[in-house]
C-alpha cells in the first residue's frame, strides 16, 4: 500500500518510547478502541501501537452550551466540527519497522509531535505485523491502572482475527500465547477466555 491510500487518523499530540497520543477533528474520528494503528516518522520509520482510550474533552463553550434549554442541533454540529479541543486518542506502543524489519518491542524514539499516525487497514501489513506473536507481550506487560488489559486484548484478538479473514490458526496460537503469557495471572486470563469463549466460540474450538 503506497502512502497516499493510507487513511491519517490524526497527528501525534505527545509522545513518549511506551506510548502517544494523538488529536483529531471530530469528522476525521475513524478509528476506535482496539484498532492497530502507526506513526509514521520523519526518517521513514514506523511505531506500532493499539488504542486503548479514547477522550473527548470539553472546552469553554460546550460548558456553556450545555446549560441552555432547548439547544439546537445545528449548533450542536456547528460545536462539534469547530471545536477548540482535539479529540485524543491513547495509544500503546506494541512494536516498530525499521528499514522494513519488524521488531516487537519499544521503538528508538517516539514519533513526535505532528508527526502523522494512521490506520494498520492493508491486510498485507496486518498480516505481517501479526504473524510474529511477540508484540502480545508489550500488551500484557501493560500498566494495568492505564490500560485496560483485558479489554484491550479481547477487542484486539476480535478485530484481527476478522480482518485476517477468519483466521483459526492464528486466533488458536494467538489465545495459546495469551495464556501462556498470563499464566501467573488468573484473574486477568480467566475473563479473557470466557468472553472469547462466548463472543467467538469458534475462536475457542
Amino acid at each position: 500500500m503506497s502512502n497516499s491510500d493510507e487513511t491519517e487518523i490524526g497527528r501525534t499530540l505527545r509522545a513518549s518510547t511506551e506510548g502517544f497520543i494523538v488529536g483529531c477533528r471530530v469528522e476525521q474520528l475513524s478509528a476506535a478502541f482496539g484498532d492497530l494503528v502507526k506513526a509514521r516518522l520523519t526518517d521513514d520509520s514506523i511505531v506500532y501501537g493499539l488504542i486503548y482510550k479514547i477522550d473527548v474533552e470539553d472546552d469553554p463553550l460546550v460548558r456553556r452550551l450545555v446549560l441552555l434549554d432547548g439547544l439546537d442541533p445545528a449548533m450542536i454540529e456547528d460545536q462539534r466540527q469547530n471545536r477548540l479541543v482535539p479529540i485524543e486518542m491513547s495509544v500503546l506502543t506494541v512494536g516498530y519497522s525499521d528499514n522494513g524489519a519488524s521488531a516487537y518491542g519499544l521503538s528508538r524514539r517516539p514519533p513526535l509531535s505532528l508527526d502523522p499516525v494512521f490506520a494498520c487497514a492493508d491486510l498485507g501489513e496486518v498480516q505481517t505485523f501479526t504473524d510474529n506473536l511477540g508484540y502480545l507481550r508489550m500488551i500484557t506487560r501493560a500498566d494495568p491502572s492505564q490500560v485496560p488489559i483485558d479489554q484491550l486484548l479481547i477487542t484486539h484478538l476480535r478485530n484481527v482475527y476478522q480482518t485476517r479473514g477468519a483466521d483459526q490458526t492464528w486466533a488458536a496460537a494467538a489465545i495459546r500465547e495469551v495464556i501462556e503469557l498470563l499464566r501467573h495471572d488468573y484473574q486477568t486470563l480467566i475473563p479473557i477466555l470466557e468472553t472469547v469463549s462466548r463472543t467467538l466460540p469458534e475462536i475457542g474450538d
